[in-house]
């Protein structure tokens, strides 16, 4: 569980929206999933979504309150089902996630990171340009 961090920007928004309703915007793009997990930083919102019918098929996804865009976050892990809110915990507790997501600039930059329990989340190098 956990791994390389895969990161995809899904979705755009403007300036004027709070942080209710950049999450309400992006649960219409997810077709209405429920939100299990929501902290917020002054430059982040992360979250973990899920269909009630599928509670271990959670999405994570950071809003950086910045540039105004929700991001899709993943792992190499062969994980495709997605995630538990148990396993999200394991993720913000054991892995420190916190400390890319309240940044979301780090997330989004050509550096590759590690994200594994029990360490904080490592460089492994730079993306292929």
């Amino acid at each position: 569980m956990f791994g390389e961090l895969k990161v995809n920007q899904v979705l755009s928004l403007t300036t004027m929206e709070t942080p209710d309703q950049a999450a309400a915007e992006l649960l219409e793009f997810a077709e209405y999933p429920q939100i299990f997990r929501w902290y917020q930083f002054p430059t982040a919102l992360v979250i973990l979504v899920a269909h009630a019918d599928c509670l271990d098929c959670g999405t994570v996804y950071v809003y950086d309150r910045k540039k105004c865009v929700w991001l899709w976050v993943d792992f190499n892990d062969q994980n495709y089902g997605g995630y538990s809110p148990s396993e999200f915990d394991v993720l913000i507790e054991q892995c420190h996630f916190f400390q890319l997501a309240e940044s979301p600039a780090l997330l989004t930059s050509p550096v590759q990171w590690l994200v594994t329990a029990g360490q904080s989340p490592e460089v492994l190098g730079r993306l292929p340009a």
